[in-house]
């Protein structure tokens, strides 16, 4: 298992807790009426208990050797860190001109290519699937997406 530094944990833990903290205070309300600040309070309770798990198991973890440590890092690929960020960025540029749909497709077939995922065909039908999936389920949550060059 990675080994997390405990400084960096607290201080996610610590963005966890002002996120909580600031979100009651927007009205958290309930899930059948949910408040401005339920989501925002979720994510930071998220943050907290995640932070809680990496602690302790960091904490545990302590006398393992450092050199699984240097093995994990000596497979950091920056060709597909490069891929990544390229592709976020890109995503970032074309959503408005060419649309939800088409970008968000194109962006999960560079990642899922990046990750060596080997069959076309499988990578294309996860994306469209999932591209649509979310498309519709943000449409019937009536948010606006960005339709580019697919207007209908």
């Amino acid at each position: 298992m990675k080994r997390f530094h405990p400084l960096l944990i607290i201080v996610w833990m610590g963005l966890g807790v002002f996120a909580m903290v600031h979100a009651y205070s927007l009205g958290l309300k309930g899930f059948a009426g949910p408040g401005p600040g339920l989501m925002p309070f979720l994510v930071g309770l998220l943050l907290l208990l995640a932070g809680l798990y990496l602690l302790a198991s960091s904490l545990l973890k302590r006398n393992e050797r450092d050199q699984t440590r240097k093995d994990e890092q000596s497979k950091i690929n920056p060709g597909k860190t490069g891929l990544a960020v390229g592709s976020l960025i890109a995503y970032a540029l074309f959503m408005e001109s060419l649309g939800y749909l088409i970008t968000t497709t194109l962006l999960l077939i560079a990642l899922f290519k990046g990750m060596g995922t080997k069959k076309w065909r499988t990578v294309v039908m996860v994306s469209v699937l999932t591209s649509l999936i979310t498309f519709f389920a943000f449409t019937y949550l009536r948010l606006r997406l960005p339709m580019g060059i697919l207007r209908f």
